[in-house]
């Protein structure tokens, strides 16, 4: 889509919230970010352990980033979709957001330790993709360190592709990936 249109009431219509039973019995929503949700979004970020947030590095994991981010909820240039894992409590999100007339949308997944291993990375992903393809670039882009080779690889499985290794300020190798609508896993 050349326009990229916002999320509007009638697209998520057709992407409402998806209802996942885990395998522990537990029960989640994967839902698009709402502006109420700053508290709980806040809540997320500060539950994340040092050693996690090295390999989340696009923005800082504060209570005030988690209220400005709830507040963007419905911005024409991003989708945030959230693990609603209960009332108040969110246990992870993906987001991909673009510059206006912007051919490519950056993107960021980060999930609590408790819902990883529950394949809600994959679902969460596929969910962004569907989205992307009908309302958004139908191509994302990302960064991941090279010592994350479990993200690697669902980044792979999901149908990304390193375009090239490169080094982030602080020294870390990581690599730049892409994923495009035409490239989409099965």
């Amino acid at each position: 889509n050349s326009g990229h249109n916002p999320m509007t009431p009638q697209d998520q219509d057709r992407f409402p919230p998806l209802a996942i039973t885990l395998k522990d019995g537990r029960r989640i929503t994967l839902r698009p970010l709402r502006p109420e949700d700053g508290p709980a979004l806040g809540d997320f970020y500060a539950a994340i352990p040092p050693a996690d947030e090295f390999f989340y590095c696009p923005h800082p994991l504060t209570r005030e980033r988690a209220a400005a981010n709830a507040d963007r909820a419905g911005s024409p240039t991003e989708v945030v979709l959230v693990i609603d894992a209960g009332p108040g409590a969110i246990g992870g999100y993906a987001w991909f957001r673009w510059a206006a007339g912007a051919a490519a949308a950056g993107f960021g997944i980060c999930l609590a330790r408790p819902f990883k291993g529950h394949r809600l990375g994959e679902a969460l992903m596929r969910r962004l993709q569907e989205i992307a393809v009908e309302i958004g670039p139908g191509t994302l882009q990302l960064t991941v360190q090279k010592k994350n080779p479990g993200a690697i690889a669902l980044y792979r499985k999901m149908g990304f592709q390193v375009l090239r290794e490169q080094t982030r300020s602080d020294g870390e190798p990581e690599y730049f990936m892409e994923w495009t609508a035409a490239r989409r896993p099965a």
